[in-house]
């Protein structure tokens, strides 16, 4: 672990590894401080307990997955694109980091860095969202319902995946979800055209 992090990033660099390989419950804190290379003081000082850390970790995750989908969505210019562009990067996401995946999908630990990178996100989804549903190509948002819809299947398709032994996610699994959120999701204008 290179010492120019500073003991914080080190901890959360390690902990997201250990608990990622090993789950968060394996793991221990001192095991963790071992090998990041900090002191009793230092870890105490910015993680009080276990949960703190294992907290930090899942804000962190999720902060990047939720970065990674916004940068996705605004290469989108159709409604289409970024309905079945989300199911992708979401699918490609878990298979790319497995371990990690298994943690987000896991208990959701809640914090108040959670809490505002969530608002930020949908904020953001919203944006992208609604010149699409303004033109009728996808139906008004009402976020938890559309969220479901749209990523619903395809989570609990991973936590399938992410249990059994398949090494890579399946090609017809992408095309199957991001098939289903669009026909869920599209709006009068989109159907009307293809009619």
């Amino acid at each position: 672990m290179p010492r120019k992090m500073d003991a914080r990033s080190r901890l959360l660099a390690v902990a997201r590894r250990r608990f990622a390989a090993e789950g968060t419950l394996s793991a221990t804190l001192d095991q963790v401080r071992r090998e990041a290379d900090v002191s009793v003081g230092a870890l105490y000082h910015h993680f009080p307990d276990k949960l703190s850390l294992a907290t930090a970790v899942y804000a962190e995750l999720i902060g990047q997955y939720q970065g990674g989908f916004i940068e996705m969505l605004r290469a989108h210019d159709t409604a289409e694109g970024g309905i079945r562009g989300g199911v992708t990067y979401h699918l490609d996401w878990v298979a790319t980091h497995r371990g990690e995946a298994a943690l987000l999908l896991g208990d959701r630990l809640d914090s108040q860095q959670l809490r505002e990178a969530n608002a930020a996100f949908f904020g953001s989804v919203r944006d992208w969202w609604r010149p699409h549903q303004r033109y009728g190509m996808l139906q008004p948002m009402r976020i938890g319902i559309s969220a479901a819809l749209w990523l619903g299947p395809a989570q609990e398709f991973s936590r399938f995946w992410i249990s059994g032994t398949e090494p890579t996610m399946p090609e017809d699994a992408v095309r199957a979800f991001a098939d289903a959120a669009w026909a869920a999701l599209r709006g009068k204008e989109s159907q009307r055209k293809d009619s």
